[in-house]
């Protein structure tokens, strides 16, 4: 995301100030002398309004306005903006609430080099308008970034605690021309001599320090590194190390986390500390006297020279509004910069050495999978869109633009993408232990999946899936959910990917239905795969397939017993029937596991894989059953239908059956739309 970028609050004054200039050549001089103040007025207003960069609501749960926190949580907002005024500073941490459950810890953090006014402005516009108005209305944990400030708070204390997580990066538009590697050996000499001066205590009790060297005689390098002042200096240099971990080597550059932030850039952005040197010892309040007669001073003629150039700021606006509407994003879209994310193509190429087969990772429906290494040391893995693949630009834009809003530890995430000519290409975070499909159907490698990592990646997928359907700020249905969308990281922990075919639907929105049926043979629910109806309970159907594949070993798609069950589904439910469920369990791990965690979890498979999309469990259902390893549940029904290379069983008509074209293997399929 580039630093640049036009919030919603400057987009809406240039929109005032468009009109009213169109209007200027139909009205007298008395009209336009009033037009010019109230523009002064709207550029004037500005200097004041904090710039919004990036927020994040951690744990989406929703909190009632009548409930103890909630109350708790206003208390603290307020409590924070008050004490914005008076910190010395620039910090201040502190708690609402007495009780284990409904206290709120928060804290404010302002730029080092913020005056007073800057800093009350800054946290003010988070704790009466942005967080709980804007962007995470009843929220129990958020984050929000601005240049001037950060601000957070959360149901739990974290008081001199360092969190890396979330991290937000932001970098320029251009490469550094010219000598890039004296440039990166100043950059890193730089940020080290930052690290080790802000991760001790200054003067004023911050942990804050900048560094200005002269790179050439037309390139000046600014530098910037500050730390919460609550955590160690062992804590802020590792965080602030971290950081710099994550930079690119562009024109500018920076990264947020809760706990510190580091930023450079080649023109300047910071001032000194309180206005002055810090071996200077001045009165903060005549300085900001001293600032505010600086600004009066200016303000007309800034006024006058802003109107001037208004033309060619408009015109930027147009410019990124037809490059957002080439890339197909509508106007309202919160995520409207989706530039921000693009990487160059030779970037991806060196990353990749050139996408060779040495650093190939896997092949599958829509593309080949490379793992690559930026200049920073960052590892990727890329997925590069074969020119014949099924997904398409629209499907390409769609996993860009929700992955991008999506965040959570159990979904894959994007780092970035490409689009240059016929290369489509997706960036994603490296995710060392390949799909869950490469252990789970291998008989010798599924011996390294014991009954605690099966069961951590049941979990951690049903979580995921939950915050897709319920708690994330969209509503997204997968409609692609399977072994092979499932990544495991280094300690074996599920990832959810592959959004190229997921939907967004309304929050009281039950169903919606489409044309154009996608999926992957094995996985689809009956309605969705017969008449094209398709809602959170379609993948609910897909998670069930999804958990009995990873209990029993088998696939769904090619499991055939003679002369028994015809597929794996109608074998659980046969076997259950029978009282025999035991009988399903993969051999590897049936003598070690936990018997009563696997009766719960086959039992819930085969609640969501029933014919009736209304008696399947929700997936908040299924995560309180898997917490709690309740087998209190209801008897399951006879699964849906299951469609293999020897029969149909279901009510599919002759219309339908000549319309649809499905895959036989185990990749995503794309039905045709009907006649």
């Amino acid at each position: 995301m580039r630093i640049s970028e036009i919030t919603p609050n400057e987009t809406t004054r240039v929109e005032t100030i468009k009109k009213m200039m169109a209007a200027i050549e139909w009205l007298p001089s008395s009209s336009i002398t009033i037009i010019f103040f109230s523009l002064l007025r709207l550029l004037s207003r500005s200097i004041s309004t904090p710039t919004y960069l990036y927020h994040f609501c951690f744990n989406d749960t929703m909190i009632a306005n009548n409930t103890q926190y909630k109350t708790n949580l206003n208390t603290l907002l307020h409590s924070l903006s008050s004490n914005s005024t008076s910190s010395p500073t620039g910090f201040h941490s502190t708690k609402a609430g007495n009780t284990t459950f409904n206290t709120v810890y928060g804290l404010f953090l302002c730029r080092g080099d913020q005056n007073t006014t800057s800093c009350n402005d800054c946290v003010a516009a988070a704790t009466t308008r942005d967080l709980p108005n804007t962007y995470c209305p009843n929220r129990k944990v958020a984050v929000i970034w601005y240049e001037e400030c950060t601000v957070r708070y959360s149901n739990e204390s974290f008081s001199g605690r360092m969190d890396q997580s979330p991290s937000v990066q932001f970098w320029g538009d251009y490469n550094i021309t010219g000598n890039e590697t004296r440039f990166t050996e100043i950059l890193g000499t730089a940020m080290n001599d930052v690290v080790v001066q802000a991760a001790n205590v200054d003067y004023t009790g911050r942990k804050f320090a900048t560094k200005v060297v002269n790179v050439s005689s037309s390139i000046t390098l600014y530098a910037m590194g500050e730390c919460t002042p609550d955590i160690s200096p062992s804590d802020c240099n590792l965080c602030l190390r971290i950081g710099i971990g994550q930079l690119r080597v562009m024109v500018n550059g920076s990264v947020m986390m809760p706990s510190c932030n580091v930023r450079y850039a080649t023109s300047p952005f910071f001032g000194a500390v309180d206005g002055v040197v810090p071996s200077e010892k001045v009165d903060r309040r005549e300085d900001e006297k001293a600032s505010f007669k600086v600004i009066s001073a200016i303000i007309v003629p800034v006024a006058a020279i802003s109107l001037a150039l208004l033309a060619i700021f408009i015109r930027h606006i147009r410019k990124k509004a037809k490059k957002n509407e080439k890339f197909g994003l509508e106007p309202g879209d919160k995520f409207t910069n989706v530039e921000s994310l693009q990487y160059d193509l030779h970037t991806i190429q060196i990353a990749t050495s050139y996408f060779s087969h040495q650093h190939k990772l896997g092949e599958g429906g829509f593309g080949t999978v490379y793992k690559g290494t930026l200049t920073n040391g960052q590892e990727i893995a890329v997925k590069r869109l074969s020119t014949t693949s099924g997904q398409g630009v629209q499907e390409f834009k769609n996993e860009v633009t929700l992955l991008a809003k999506l965040h959570h530890k159990n979904l894959v995430r994007l780092c970035g993408f490409c689009l240059a000519g016929e290369e489509k290409l997706l960036v994603y975070e490296y995710v060392p232990n390949k799909s869950l499909d490469y252990f789970l159907f291998d008989h010798h490698k599924r011996e390294h999946l014991d009954w605690a990592i099966r069961n951590k990646i049941i979990v951690g997928v049903a979580r995921g899936m939950l915050y897709l359907h319920e708690d994330s700020r969209l509503r997204i249905i997968h409609r692609d959910l399977k072994a092979s969308n499932i990544l495991l990281d280094v300690e074996m922990n599920p990832k959810i990917a592959d959004f190229g075919m997921a939907r967004i639907v309304g929050v009281d929105q039950t169903q919606e239905n489409t044309k154009r049926v996608v999926g992957t043979y094995g996985y689809m629910s009956p309605e969705y795969a017969m008449h094209g109806r398709f809602s959170v309970k379609s993948d609910v159907y897909s998670f069930g397939v999804l958990l009995l594949e990873i209990i029993c070993g088998q696939r769904n798609n090619t499991f055939y017993q003679s002369g028994y069950a015809e597929d794996l589904l109608t074998y659980a439910w046969k076997k259950w029937k029978e009282g025999m469920i035991m009988d399903i369990v993969d051999p590897i791990i049936r003598d070690s596991c936990a018997s009563n965690e696997v009766m719960t979890c086959i039992k819930l498979g085969l609640l969501c894989v029933q014919q009736s999309a209304n008696k399947r469990l929700t997936m908040a259902t299924v995560m309180q059953k898997l917490d709690s390893h309740s087998n209190n549940l209801p008897d399951p029904e006879k699964p849906g239908f299951f469609i293999n290379n020897r029969s149909i069983e279901s009510n599919l008509s002759e219309e339908n059956s000549k319309s649809m074209v499905w895959s036989v293997n185990d990749m995503s399929m794309t039905g045709v739309e009907p006649r």
